[in-house]
């Protein structure tokens, strides 16, 4: 479940609102709830969650980050142009969610797609031109969609966390190995099962709602959205 999670925050929700205005495709991944304003913005928290856990752990660098301003993915004009994507571009929904490469060229496409029917991105234009005065590089800019790749450090890339222009940074820039790794180690298997037991009697909790939100997802290894024994025990097997 964890990739199908990540996959369609950086990829789907980034751009694919034709998957939110098909309810088969989006129940196909088990998203229904996620379609809501405020489920999305929940899925952002816990994208920016665990960039700055793995950051602060090491885990990961800030050499290629990925920076989302979205565009409103409730807008009719934008649903039915991606519409016309998908269904003109034989988009591999499969493929999306275990090929980073081809999620991200199929992303390329569509911001060109966007950007030749003239699709703007007003959050990403102030943002960029943000990013100009602080002598940030960039090394890719999806200007339509409103995903940029640059490269920073963890203090500014926190702070861009914090920009209400930005819905979510990423480290690393792609997939992680795991979304359901609690000790930051990279992975997730059995040790993460001491830390889920932490989390049960509350002593997993940080300062930051960010961190505390991908704790919480990330502690429900066996997707049941409740938090119980048996999510330590799927580790252990």
């Amino acid at each position: 479940m964890y990739k199908k999670f990540i996959a369609y925050f950086l990829v789907l929700a980034i751009s694919f609102a034709a998957f939110m205005s098909n309810p088969a495709a989006v129940s196909a991944f088990g998203m229904d709830d996620l379609k809501s304003e405020s489920q999305m913005k929940l899925g952002y928290s816990i994208i920016n969650g665990y960039s700055k856990l793995s950051s602060r752990s090491g885990l990961t660098s800030y050499g290629k980050t990925a920076v989302y301003c979205g565009q409103d993915l409730t807008n009719p004009y934008l649903l039915a142009l991606a519409g016309t994507f998908y269904i003109t571009n034989g988009v591999d929904l499969e493929r999306t969610l275990t090929d980073n490469n081809y999620a991200l060229g199929l992303v390329r496409k569509l911001n060109s797609f966007l950007a030749g029917m003239g699709v703007k991105n007003d959050r990403l234009t102030s943002l960029m031109a943000a990013l100009k005065n602080e002598n940030v590089s960039v090394t890719e800019s999806l200007d339509s969609i409103g995903l940029i790749f640059i490269k920073t450090d963890s203090a500014f890339a926190n702070r861009l966390m914090n920009d209400e222009r930005v819905d979510f940074v990423f480290a690393g820039g792609e997939v992680p190995p795991s979304m359901k790794d609690l000790n930051m180690d990279g992975k997730s298997d059995s040790g993460d099962a001491a830390y889920i037991q932490r989390y049960l009697t509350g002593e997993l909790v940080y300062p930051d709602d960010d961190e505390n939100e991908y704790i919480s997802f990330a502690a429900d290894i066996d997707g049941d959205k409740k938090h119980d024994i048996r999510d330590a025990t799927a580790l252990l097997r």
